[in-house]
């Protein structure tokens, strides 16, 4: 039994993998494995794009005001002590700056909306006097 693949690497040097059970290649160079290797490399890469990490890091992430606060005022801290690169602290500014905009204009069309329902103006009736 083979101890070491019979592939060669990238580099053109002989793969030093452990082969599959009864093969005398690994997974990354059996030949008939190829079209799992692309769907292997497929999914790697969308796992590791950006949109995936932060959907990974922030799929039940969502701050309150008083949390955003907190957070960017220890990310100013660590800034100030040398321990943060400058670009992370301000694109958290510049998150938690749309966040809290975001959040503040919908509790505002919230407001006026239930404002309006108490005077019995709708959308339609400001519409038409704009």
């Amino acid at each position: 039994m083979v101890h070491v693949c019979s592939g060669i690497n990238a580099r053109g040097e002989p793969c030093r993998s452990t082969p599959m059970k009864d093969s005398i290649w690994c997974r990354w160079h059996h030949p008939d494995l190829e079209k799992q290797r692309a769907e292997w490399r497929r999914k790697g890469g969308e796992e590791r794009s950006n949109a995936a990490r932060a959907k990974k890091q922030f799929q039940d992430a969502a701050l309150t005001n008083t949390e955003i606060v907190g957070l960017l005022s220890l990310a100013l801290t660590k800034l100030a002590e040398g321990r943060a690169e400058p670009g992370v602290v301000v694109a958290m500014a510049t998150v938690g700056k749309a966040i809290t905009q975001i959040r503040n204009a919908g509790e505002l069309e919230d407001r006026i909306r239930s404002l309006e329902e108490q005077a019995g103006i709708t959308h339609i009736d400001r519409r038409r006097t704009a």
